[in-house]
């Protein structure tokens, strides 16, 4: 078997369960507003806050395999079994995708394509230095940052993992060692996700900074279900695998998120 790279999205994001087909999200938009007013002036009526509804839909993905009867019979190992773990790594790395750069239609929306989340280009064209990682940190609420993830691909990892200093030519990012500390980027987790895009090219988002639970959620509604069909194909001798899921993701707190 071949290697199936899987962005792990939902380590980072939040995710909840759905028995409907979308699912509606109380909402703040906007923010109560305090003023000042004398002792007998008069008190607006309008500083209070407002409410509206975030709806995450849920959408299908599947896959269909046919396998002979024979192999079924004659195989000495059970690929019954060896299908139902192939439709699962796929469905979670075609997931993982779109939780990174999904349209919205018809799959979830990604990080990558949500217009509310603010990216930022680097100081030199496509190059990174020491100060856009620091820059895109501090770009982060307090609140947020506290808990945040870094989220970008392992060969960005490598880039960064070279930057050096200017003085002495030290390694700016010295990663923890295994089995004592954790590998952090300015004292943050990061998680290589395969499906961000690579460094080195124009406009490229390849490195993604926030709270990602609170930012994003996953709603999954039916987890993978595998339909055995001996009917279908049985004039060729097959028998047919059907294995669908059904799950929904969006950014939600598009302020919780930035970019580089």
């Amino acid at each position: 078997r071949e290697l199936v790279l899987v962005s792990p999205f939902r380590q980072v994001a939040r995710v909840r369960q759905s028995n409907s087909a979308a699912v509606q999200m109380p909402k703040k938009t906007g923010q109560i507003s305090a003023v000042w007013v004398s002792e007998v002036g008069s008190r607006s009526a309008l500083s209070g806050t407002q409410f509206g509804l975030e709806t995450i839909p849920n959408h299908e993905i599947t896959a269909t395999v046919d396998i002979s009867m024979q192999d079924l019979e004659d195989s000495q190992f059970d690929l019954e079994g060896e299908l139902r773990f192939e439709f699962a790594e796929q469905f979670a790395a075609a997931e993982g995708a779109a939780f990174i750069s999904g349209n919205g239609v018809g799959k979830p929306e990604g990080v990558l394509t949500n217009t509310s989340v603010t990216w930022t280009d680097t100081a030199a064209s496509n190059v990174y230095a020491g100060d856009d990682i620091i820059d895109l940190v501090f770009r982060l609420e307090e609140p947020y940052a506290n808990n945040a993830t870094f989220i970008l691909r392992r060969s960005t990892i490598g880039v960064i993992r070279k930057l050096k200093s200017a003085v002495d030519g030290h390694y700016i990012w010295q990663p923890g060692l295994a089995n004592v500390a954790p590998g952090t980027l300015m004292d943050r987790p990061y998680i290589g996700m395969p499906d961000m895009p690579a460094t080195g090219v124009d406009n490229n988002k390849t490195i993604a900074f926030g709270d990602f639970k609170r930012g994003y959620v996953i709603v999954d509604r039916i987890n993978m279900s595998v339909l055995r069909d001996p009917f279908t194909q049985a004039g060729s001798g097959m028998v047919r695998f059907v294995a669908r899921k059904r799950v929904g993701g969006q950014v939600v707190l598009a302020e919780a998120i930035k970019g580089l």
